[in-house]
């Protein structure tokens, strides 16, 4: 296959998944709600604020986040423990055609092709005058880059060895940013999430989860196969990226508050005014 056609197949992936899931999101009650209600305006210029309060969260959480943060950094550290064995497994295990796959499915954490596709999908809304659809972009913008802040700091932290770079699980070399010591956490997890929870979350279509998570997952695994990231920097960048997104979409659900419409209208030979509470 020659690299034109390759990159010409991969494009016409991208548009066939802008335009399903664009259409999909569509069709959800949120979606309809949206369509022209300027909430994207709202939220663009909620950015600063969303934004900060994303990144300061951890400062004022309670007790139950901190009981999700050890849920997840429980999940690492097991499977930490199996980390050098995962990966002999799945490295000693990989075929011509699981190469083929995950070397196109991994730029799905790309940013750039992660900020391609939300430049797709803003388009569409753009073009159908769907503001729900430009709102859901612009969070998954807002969420990508919040959870890209924290991914490269714990990177800086920790700065852990990569499986290729021959040092074992347990090398770590703080405050370093050369490329084989940025194991810790997986920027490509992370990202996938990110965006994939911000669409999930804006959308009552179980189909468009199950393909947004899938496409995450998938990314996640890549990393794995591809011998970039240990296991366990797969499951806490797709940590960050999942209760990113969460805040991102909860703050903005918060932002917005209870919204109280009237109308009037006439009803046979009565004359009626109707009130509706959305939330």
């Amino acid at each position: 296959m020659s690299a034109r056609s390759f990159i010409g197949r991969r494009g016409a992936l991208a548009l066939v998944l802008i335009l399903a899931l664009s259409r999909a999101a569509a069709g959800g009650p949120a979606a309809e709600a949206e369509k022209a209600d300027g909430s994207f305006s709202r939220a663009f210029h909620m950015t600063p604020a969303v934004l900060g309060r994303t990144l300061a969260s951890p400062a004022h959480w309670k007790g139950s986040d901190f009981l999700k943060l050890s849920a997840v950094v429980g999940a690492g550290l097991v499977i930490g423990l199996a980390d050098e064995g995962i990966r002999d497994f799945v490295v000693g295990h990989r075929t011509q055609g699981t190469k083929d796959f995950f070397r196109v499915v991994t730029r799905f954490g790309s940013g750039t092709y992660l900020g391609g596709f939300l430049v797709g999908l803003f388009a569409v809304g753009q073009f159908s005058g769907n503001d729900g659809l430009r709102k859901t972009a612009w969070l998954g913008v807002e969420s990508y880059l919040a959870s890209s802040v924290f991914s490269t700091a714990i990177k800086f932290a920790f700065g852990r060895a990569r499986p290729w770079a021959g040092e074992g699980s347990h090398s770590f070399h703080p405050f370093s940013m050369r490329t084989s010591r940025t194991a810790f956490p997986s920027g490509h997890a992370t990202s996938a999430w990110s965006v994939a929870t911000v669409i999930a979350d804006r959308t009552d279509n179980v189909f468009v989860d199950a393909a947004c998570y899938g496409f995450a997952v998938l990314t996640s695994l890549s990393r794995i196969h591809e011998d970039k990231h240990w296991a366990s920097d797969v499951i806490i960048g797709s940590a960050i990226g999942y209760f990113t997104a969460k805040k991102i979409c909860a703050l903005n659900r918060d932002a917005e508050g209870p919204k109280l419409s009237a109308s009037f209208g006439v009803v046979g030979r009565r004359q009626a005014v109707t009130l509706s509470l959305s939330f």
